[in-house]
């Protein structure tokens, strides 16, 4: 097939690789601002509706029971539409859906509201990282893929901020339905980002596909790629997952994937995501100053996924796997020993278990947070990628909602008991990424799934 010759604009072309990325990452934003905001909207939710410790689990795993129904259904969608179409459609839902929240009237159609953003996140969730590592030149793939968790990160943060600014007059309407904002730069933002090029060459637009190329690479690195996704292009066909795990050359890849996603959720990140401001005050703070506090620990994380960001791909990512679940299990045992002994009913105890969570948030933001999301796209072969990405994302949001449901009574029942059990999935999470993740920095998608047999 013969392709017309571009002329390639260095200086064009890196800008326009940026807005790809910055607008592809968006929807991590989105993930965060709503998984994030309600941490703080619950402190006044729970007080204007009468919510006991059950409706408030079930106001957070909403939204975690939205999402697993989202990720479920996203993987032959994509395979049709492409991730930028998707995200395109899932910046409509979080217009709809994120009005509909703030206007709720009652605990039922608040928890509705959430299911329906859940399902949006869901979408989300699967496709920014899938359209991000595919965009991505190999050399820096990591750095921008770890663009996700950052983007995750910033929407937290926001949040929190947010939330801070408006718990003088408890407007937690404002806090829910501003989520609107940053939906519409997400929705009209991919109306003009190029589609994946891998997912153009399944569509058979190699010309296309070649024209995104050249937007990351130079023109040689541009058509050395190309042939590499065509040739993996040719020899992929559709396949089931049951057939994926009946498929020893492949099991272990999926083992490693799906346990990437489970063992993301089971560390405990999403107790301090969702109720850091509830564990701060559990700890002798007063509203204001637990959200202060949760706003400190959202610019910790920021920082940390920066700095995991600039390093990843140098550095690798196994090492960063490894001595972040060591910090984070060191940091768990800490905060459940801080709840054991009484702790937090002295100011030193206080002081340390604010210090636990920080050193924990900042371990997770240089490594199982940015990292999965890096790895999961890179591990899977093409033939297997979008479909097996949706099934881990939808593992992920079930451990996520069973954590995120139960924590409140657990937190009732005993809080060093919880973290406890975190702090052994942390030892569990180092553990397998010793014996079970290999490394993928500096390698071409195509490359890896070589390497994967």
């Amino acid at each position: 097939m013969e392709t017309e010759t571009l002329t390639y604009v260095p200086a064009r072309s890196r800008n326009r690789a940026r807005m790809a990325y910055v607008f592809g990452a968006l929807g991590g934003i989105l993930f965060g601002y709503d998984s994030g905001v309600i941490a703080g909207a619950l402190l006044f939710i729970r007080k204007d509706m009468a919510l006991n410790a059950q409706l408030q689990g079930m106001v957070v795993g909403g939204l975690l029971l939205g999402a697993m129904i989202g990720a479920f259904g996203t993987g032959r969608l994509a395979d049709r539409f492409g991730p930028r179409k998707m995200l395109i459609g899932a910046g409509v839902m979080f217009i709809v859906t994120s009005i509909l929240s703030a206007l709720a009237p009652d605990p039922l159609t608040l928890i509705a509201a959430r299911v329906l953003i859940g399902i949006t996140i869901g979408v989300s969730t699967v496709q920014v990282p899938l359209y991000l590592s595919e965009i991505a030149p190999k050399h820096i793939r990591g750095g921008l893929a770890s663009m996700n968790q950052l983007a995750i990160a910033s929407g937290i943060l926001i949040s929190y901020v947010l939330c801070y600014l408006l718990a003088a007059h408890g407007q937690w309407r404002w806090m829910l339905g501003l989520a609107a904002v940053p939906s519409v730069f997400l929705t009209f933002g991919m109306m003009f980002q190029p589609d994946s090029p891998r997912w153009l060459v399944r569509q058979g637009r190699v010309d296309e596909a070649r024209r995104v190329l050249e937007i990351t690479n130079t023109p040689a690195d541009a058509a050395q790629s190309l042939r590499e996704i065509q040739q993996a292009s040719e020899s992929a066909s559709s396949v089931r997952l049951i057939d994926v795990l009946k498929s020893k050359a492949l099991r272990p890849t999926v083992i490693s994937v799906f346990g990437l996603a489970v063992l993301q959720q089971a560390l405990g990140i999403n107790t301090i995501v969702y109720y850091a401001p509830t564990i701060l005050r559990a700890a002798g703070f007063g509203e204001s100053t637990a959200l202060l506090n949760s706003v400190g620990l959202g610019v910790l994380s920021i920082f940390m996924t920066i700095f995991a960001a600039r390093v990843v791909d140098r550095v690798g990512r196994r090492p960063l796997l490894i001595g972040g679940a060591l910090v984070m299990g060191a940091s768990m045992a800490t905060l459940g020993c801080v709840f054991h002994f009484g702790g937090p009913a002295t100011a030193t105890g206080s002081v340390i278990a604010v210090g636990a969570l920080a050193v924990f948030k900042a371990a997770f933001s240089f490594s199982w947070g940015p990292l999965v999301w890096v790895m999961m796209p890179e591990l899977l072969p093409l033939r297997i990628r979008a479909r097996t990405m949706s099934f881990a994302a939808l593992a992920m949001f079930l451990m996520n909602f069973i954590v995120a449901s139960t924590f409140p009574a657990l937190l009732e029942m005993g809080a060093a008991s919880a973290f406890g059990v975190f702090s052994a999935c942390c030892v569990i999470a180092f553990l397998f990424a010793i014996f079970q993740i290999r490394e993928t920095a500096g390698l071409s998608l195509e490359e890896i799934e070589q390497r994967a047999g």
